[in-house]
């Protein structure tokens, strides 16, 4: 009696060595198949003149060598003599696993083609678009994944419409807990619709100031000029004054300007004059400035300067500009800015 012919768990040595080897085969020819692919099939792919090609190898590689694994395993087990519950249940895995690998193939393929293909179309289109694309993109593999698992539960023996009317028992205490995710659902659904601002708007929100660089269908995000990012749900946006900073033709600039008392009624004009010079020498304000002498303050003679920023400027960096001009201009005409002060007068006692 040879060795091999050991019984071990209902198989002989000789039966769970050759299953063995169907698995190392099968591992062995996966990685040899995922090593030409890489070296000869993509780099012939990459010479055609056409992008599909590239994309199909791309995808195919992966749940390819996943197939050939799934295939030895297949191969390792029925040479095997298993109890009937094992090789139930290892059947129904095998077909569980055979279409998922499928579902992940077109899955990939589906959303690989709307990347190279649909996607550039969206974004040389209006914003509208570029917005929709994440949430399309999104929803597409969703349906596929959906699709692709009822099936394979439904094919490894699973009674679908059982489960479905299973979940049909705690659907109103799911509809109550997901009260928020419908509330966001409708916020996101309104952004789109009523188009309060977009990608790349800067919005002010409950208190809350900064760009918006993503927009979901449960929240979207602000980057703030202090560079952090806040998450706001998009149930916040039926309920809540939104000021679109972005959508105004310009952002008006009010500023405060104090003279010394002993600035003569000539410098107040000539301070006048060199505020409308400036704003006038500024390719980024517009041409509706304006300059008044308003108050006679406790300690300082008010002029209030009103200018315009263009909307597609950078706004501090202008304000910046400007305000070094008026120092600058104003310091070399002598031109004093006042500060709080007092002066007291001691009579004789």
């Amino acid at each position: 009696m040879s060795i091999f012919d050991t019984t071990i768990y209902g198989n002989t040595l000789h039966q769970w060595c050759v299953a063995l080897l169907y698995l190392i085969g099968a591992f062995t020819i996966a990685k040899t198949t995922f090593w030409f692919i890489r070296k000869f099939v993509k780099r012939l792919a990459s010479k055609t003149k056409t992008r599909l090609d590239d994309i199909l190898v791309n995808m195919f590689e992966e749940p390819f060598v996943f197939a050939i694994v799934l295939f030895g395993s297949y191969l390792a087990i029925n040479h095997l003599t298993l109890p009937d519950v094992i090789t139930a249940w290892a059947s129904k895995i095998y077909t569980f696993l055979v279409i998922i690998n499928v579902t992940w193939f077109i899955a990939r393929t589906v959303t690989s083609l709307m990347d190279n293909y649909l996607r550039p179309k969206m974004q040389q289109s209006n914003s509208m678009d570029k917005q929709v694309y994440p949430i399309l993109y999104k929803m597409m593999a969703s349906i596929i994944w959906g699709i692709g698992v009822v099936m394979a539960l439904n094919n490894a023996g699973y009674d679908i419409t059982a489960m479905i009317a299973g979940l049909g028992i705690g659907g109103l205490a799911l509809a109550m807990a997901a009260q928020d995710s419908v509330s966001n659902f409708f916020g996101g659904f309104t952004i789109f619709t009523d188009h309060p601002f977009k990608v790349g708007d800067r919005i002010t929100i409950n208190g809350y100031s900064g760009t918006v660089y993503e927009i979901g269908m449960r929240s979207f995000r602000l980057k703030t000029l202090e560079g952090t990012e806040i998450v706001i749900p998009n149930s916040q946006v039926t309920n809540s004054i939104i000021e679109n900073i972005s959508r105004a033709p310009a952002k008006k600039i009010v500023l405060e300007l104090g003279l010394t008392y002993d600035t003569p009624p000539a410098k107040m004009q000539e301070a006048q004059k060199i505020l409308k010079e400036i704003a006038k020498d500024n390719v980024d304000v517009n041409d509706d400035y304006a300059t008044y002498f308003l108050t006679f303050g406790d300690f300082s003679l008010g002029i209030r300067f009103i200018y315009y920023i263009r909307k597609d400027a950078d706004k501090l960096q202008v304000q910046n500009d400007m305000n070094m001009e008026i120092l600058r201009r104003f310091n070399d005409a002598g031109l004093d800015f006042a500060f709080p002060s007092q002066t007291i007068y001691m009579g004789n006692a």
